[in-house]
């Protein structure tokens, strides 16, 4: 009957941002509180042991759902350029930050965790630390490192996701989805490959808990981030199977970790293409989508207002609040009202000065306010660039673990304030 309950209130159909989102989230309350009073209960009569772990940074901490496994990481961070990060196919945590750029550490992960994130992701680009066929063995100091960075985030308390990052960069490097290699013999190589890695990386990790999700892919294109064709994404689809399919078989806590899955590009408008892959473990599949809408805002820097002022991508609203809406809307109806849990892999708008810095502040309170009320794991992209403008996104010092500055420090306020306040969408006024 508790299962019941919760399903029943997180398929709720009601819009993102709407009052009945808000009485929503006042019903999952009163719903946690009568769940723990009710697993108390129980544990004190029939000393149950198969209930929810009441310790949520173990391991193997139970959750109801995944659904209230997502709902537990509220929000997250990206340690970006760092572990994914390569010069000429060889990775290496400071290749795109300098030589005397700080590595990851467990003061980093402290200070994220300290600001109120549940999840760090940290991408990870293997390349030339793959070995050759037939084995594909992975370079074990950077698999242990992974493992060792992996390891910092749980201590601090939070949940980690690691990928396969630049891999698949624009189909340059190895894990392609150009036309020539969805056949042949460059898929069935590639196919080999695919399934080693993730054995390997399966194998080092069986015995972590809950605590990691493994994602199968970054953001697989051919180069044109276009929509792909009918074959390009079927192929998406289809290693999304062979990633299940890889990873139960390596037994331990693989059997029931959560993945996180793409479909091509990443791109929410082209989530109607996604198959869910069949899965042995039951309800441990996340849906996973990268959003950067308007781009020209975002990332580009070339536009200082972002909102109905605007009218950015020629006119309908595209990228501002309506536009943001609906896309939200269309991935809340078809995986959240189904009981499928979401995370926005990436999401940010890179840091500005001046006028420009209030319409961040701005996008950044709204984009997040309006992620938590749709139910997705919002996850901040961090680059660790420096300064203002195009691609610039360091959000904290990675040395101290500390916010970047007094500006970043306003914008992870703003992000905390939306998903741990209860107030209306409507409530955030544009500058």
């Amino acid at each position: 009957m508790i299962g019941l309950w919760t399903t029943v209130l997180l398929r709720s159909p009601s819009p993102c941002g709407t009052t009945a989102d808000k009485k929503e989230v006042r019903m999952k309350k009163a719903l946690s509180i009568l769940l723990l009073c009710t697993a108390a209960v129980l544990i004190t009569v029939s000393g149950c042991d198969n209930l929810a772990d009441p310790d949520p940074y173990s391991s193997d901490a139970k959750f109801a759902s995944s659904m209230e496994f997502a709902a537990s990481m509220k929000i997250g961070w990206n340690l970006g350029n760092q572990m994914d990060a390569h010069n000429n196919g060889n990775p290496s945590e400071t290749a795109w930050r300098g030589a005397n750029a700080p590595l990851a550490s467990q003061a980093l992960m402290n200070g994220v965790a300290a600001q109120g994130f549940g999840v760090v992701r940290i991408p990870v680009t293997w390349l030339n630390k793959i070995g050759d066929a037939p084995n594909y063995t992975i370079d074990p100091v950077w698999l242990n490192r992974a493992a060792e960075v992996v390891g910092y985030a749980h201590a601090a308390g939070m949940k980690a996701i690691i990928n396969l990052h630049h891999d698949g960069a624009d189909s340059r490097y190895w894990l392609s989805v150009k036309e020539a290699d969805l056949t042949g013999p460059a898929k069935t190589a590639m196919d080999a490959k695919y399934k080693a890695v993730w054995r390997q990386i399966a194998n080092k990790f069986k015995d972590t808990g809950n605590l990691l999700i493994f994602e199968g892919f970054n953001e697989l294109h051919d180069g044109s981030w276009s929509d792909g064709s009918p074959d390009q994404r079927r192929r998406v689809n289809e290693l999304n199977q062979i990633f299940v399919n890889t990873v139960r078989s390596v037994g331990g806590k693989n059997s029931n970790r959560y993945l996180l899955i793409h479909g091509w590009v990443t791109r929410p408008s082209l989530l109607q293409h996604l198959v869910m892959p069949a899965d042995k473990a039951k309800d441990r599949l996340i849906v996973g989508f990268h959003f950067y809408d308007p781009y020209n805002f975002t990332l580009e820097a070339a536009q200082n207002v972002w909102g109905s002022k605007a009218n950015p991508g020629g006119g309908n609203n595209w990228g501002n609040e309506s536009g943001i809406q609906n896309t939200f809307n269309s991935v809340k109806t078809r995986f959240i009202d189904n009981g499928i849990p979401v995370i926005i892999g990436e999401y940010g708008a890179v840091n500005r000065s001046g006028d420009a810095f209030a319409y961040q502040k701005y996008y950044m309170e709204y984009v997040t306010k309006l992620a938590h009320d749709c139910g997705f794991v919002p996850v901040l992209w961090d680059n660790d660039a420096g300064g203002t403008g195009r691609e610039r996104s360091r959000m904290f010092n990675r040395a101290t673990g500390q916010p970047a500055n007094s500006d970043t420090a306003e914008i992870i306020r703003l992000m905390m304030k939306a998903v741990n306040n209860d107030y209306q969408l409507s409530e955030i006024t544009p500058p």
